[in-house]
């Protein structure tokens, strides 16, 4: 067993380092990008050998504003080069270790699976998307940012969920919670300040189209959907976590508040989803601080549900670009069924053509990182219509069509841990909402993919692995 874990763990850390030469080979006609995104990983690499906590800490406070920072220096065409994976990967390979998978309560198994498919399968598709000239496309390009994102994600969530006296010895030593909790609530904090900043005085700072004319705010990550789940997810965790006494308690609720405001400027639907949960979980754990018994808690929770819809519904709905105002004109209006219908399984046709891409390929899918640039071509298939190339508008079903049955599998083994780790754990203030968020992102993305996103996908493993390391050590 030793000896299929070392040899699939040497196969997905070759294959990622294979992958980050590959993604350098188009921007050889650039030297000086070229030697940029080259130091950043070297540089981080080596930061993460000798302190992986303080490298963690750095890398992590630029994951919501890496894009406004490369943008506000070199502009807006190298901003859409992606710096900050580049420094994510140093990340893991400078402080992974070789030899075998570390992660422990019955995590190491779909970890070693999910990154060793991705790490066999990528250069297949990488294949398929070149011209007649072995010249590499955009899809190509997809193809490989994706490879390198999930197999350096498996690898980093490896590390998480080892076992304490195994972190300690790691390359860089232990990456405590601490370690990613402030930076990402701190860069959250950044790129909603910039949301306000876009909102109030100038929409057109460090954004552009379609955004500005859609009254959606991007803050610092040049997309609206990836900020506003970005900002909704931290937003009462950095109430909870700036609590204590009068003063603290009400920095975290200006804190929160500035948060939930970002991510209701941003458009984005899902977020109605986390602001209802960061909001009731920041309730339900008030209550139990207050020795509430379950049954007024629930009839309390249930009311504040009541009020916010109400709140939402009164304020939403006037705004054209609201989370709400776009869920309600984007929602059937004749029936429930057509209602969930639509929410869950067609999602404007390209639901169906991922489910159509699962029928064509059932067992290995279209490769990793494909299905987006393909989705038109399935689309049309499937009703007749043109429309742009788009994600599979689901975490499952989008992975299911890219990487088939093989890939599929140990995803849904990873959401059985996760549900697992969501009834465990410890009991502190700052668990009970993080394991909350947790379950809030996971409703989230069965109506989206936004951990296409290098940043949201980071953060989605994190947080995992994060409760799953938060139960294995209350054990």
């Amino acid at each position: 067993m030793r000896f299929v874990s070392f040899v699939s763990r040497l196969i997905t850390l070759v294959s990622l380092v294979g992958a980050t030469t590959v993604a350098l080979w188009p921007m050889a006609a650039r030297p000086a990008v070229l030697a940029g995104i080259a130091a950043v990983i070297i540089v981080c690499a080596a930061l993460a050998r000798w302190r992986a906590g303080v490298a963690t800490s750095l890398i992590f406070l630029f994951a919501y504003i890496g894009y406004g920072t490369v943008r506000a220096i070199a502009g807006p065409e190298v901003a859409s080069i992606p710096f900050w994976l580049a420094a994510f990967t140093g990340l893991v390979v400078g402080s992974a270790r070789w030899t075998r998978w570390h992660a422990g309560d019955g995590w190491r198994i779909p970890l070693a699976w999910w990154g060793t498919i991705v790490a066999v399968t990528w250069p297949v598709a990488f294949m398929r998307t070149l011209d007649p000239g072995s010249v590499p496309t955009v899809a190509s390009g997809q193809v490989v940012a994706a490879g390198i994102l999930q197999m350096a994600l498996a690898l980093w969530m490896d590390r998480l969920l080892a076992p304490a006296r195994e972190q300690r010895s790691m390359p860089g030593g232990d990456v405590a919670v601490a370690h990613w909790t402030g930076p990402l609530i701190a860069s959250a904090l950044i790129t909603a300040g910039a949301a306000i900043y876009q909102w109030r005085i100038d929409p057109s700072w460090m954004t552009g189209e379609p955004w500005i004319v859609l009254g959606r705010t991007t803050g610092l990550m040049g997309d609206a959907n990836p900020m506003g789940l970005a900002v909704a997810l931290w937003a009462p965790l950095a109430w909870t976590l700036f609590g204590g006494g009068p003063v603290a308690t009400a920095v975290g609720v200006l804190l929160a508040v500035l948060l939930w405001t970002a991510a209701w400027l941003s458009g984005s639907r899902t977020t109605i989803i986390l602001i209802v949960a960061g909001i009731a979980a920041l309730a339900w754990v008030w209550m139990i601080a207050r020795r509430m018994s379950a049954i007024r808690r629930v009839a309390s929770l249930g009311a504040v549900a009541v009020a916010l819809l109400l709140a939402m519904v009164l304020i939403g709905l006037r705004v054209p670009s609201s989370p709400l105002a776009r869920l309600v004109s984007a929602t059937p209006q004749d029936s429930l069924r057509n209602v969930a219908y639509e929410m869950l399984w067609v999602r404007d046709g390209y639901g169906l053509a991922a489910v159509q891409a699962i029928r064509e390929h059932p067992i290995s899918g279209v490769g990793v990182g494909r299905f987006t640039s393909l989705s038109p071509a399935y689309h049309r298939a499937v009703t007749g219509r043109r429309v742009p190339p788009d994600n599979a508008q689901n975490l499952w079903r989008h992975t299911f069509a890219e990487q088939g049955l093989l890939g599929f599998l140990p995803l849904v083994w990873l959401t059985l841990l996760t549900a697992r780790a969501l009834v465990g754990g410890g009991d502190s203030s700052e668990e009970r909402i993080m394991r909350a968020m947790v379950a809030a992102l996971g409703v989230s993305l069965l109506f989206g993919y936004a951990v296409q996103d290098a940043a949201i996908a980071v953060t989605v493993g994190t947080l995992v692995a994060g409760i799953g390391r938060m139960r294995a050590d209350s054990r």
